[in-house]
């Protein structure tokens, strides 16, 4: 391949794809430093494989599994799983000297600004995927976020169709069950 020419093609990809590229890496980490990084990376790998590049699948889908892979990498590294802390609302509120008192939560459910409910909906549910297990985070930010087909996201990460649909049922279950409140108030 000419040089000049795959350079330029490259140059391309990287305007084409450098968005989408941050914006899966920064759903994963929740770091916009440190997706900067990775997405510098991802493409940085790339150029060094775009030779060797077949074209057996998209570009993007290319990207997505270097950059999936980048970032698992780093997570792995630095040993940031995240945990999610959750408290009884039973539970009294630590500190609490005998007093009896519980965490008292706001009853949105009734609440007249309908036209809010669809933002606070979408920052909760982006809230309950961040707390997703990896495997689940990634299939759900691969097909609900970035609009990738089963296929493609099989590709990204190197596993089966078969798996890909049982993560994504699995977290869509989960995300479920943690919506339950939200979306079928008593």
């Amino acid at each position: 391949m000419n040089q000049q020419r795959s350079s330029a093609e490259f140059h391309r990809v990287i305007q084409d794809n450098y968005q989408r590229v941050y914006s899966v890496i920064y759903r994963m980490l929740e770091n916009p430093e440190e997706a900067e990084d990775l997405t510098q990376d991802t493409f940085v790998n790339a150029y060094r494989a775009w030779d060797d590049f077949r074209g057996e699948s998209q570009v993007y889908t290319w990207l997505y599994r270097i950059a999936v892979n980048l970032t698992r990498n780093r997570l792995e590294t630095v040993g940031r799983r995240r945990q999610s802390h959750k408290y009884s609302l039973d539970q009294p509120i630590e500190g609490d000297q005998g007093e009896g008192r519980s965490r008292h939560i706001k009853d949105w459910s009734r609440a007249p600004e309908r036209l809010v409910e669809s933002n606070e909906l979408g920052e909760l549910i982006a809230g309950y995927v961040a707390e997703l297990r990896d495997d689940y985070k990634e299939v759900v930010i691969l097909r609900d976020y970035e609009g990738l087909s089963y296929e493609e996201i099989a590709q990204v990460l190197g596993c089966s169709l078969a798996a890909v649909k049982s993560r994504l049922f699995r977290a869509r279950s989960v995300l479920r069950e943690q919506l339950q409140t939200y979306i079928e108030p008593e």
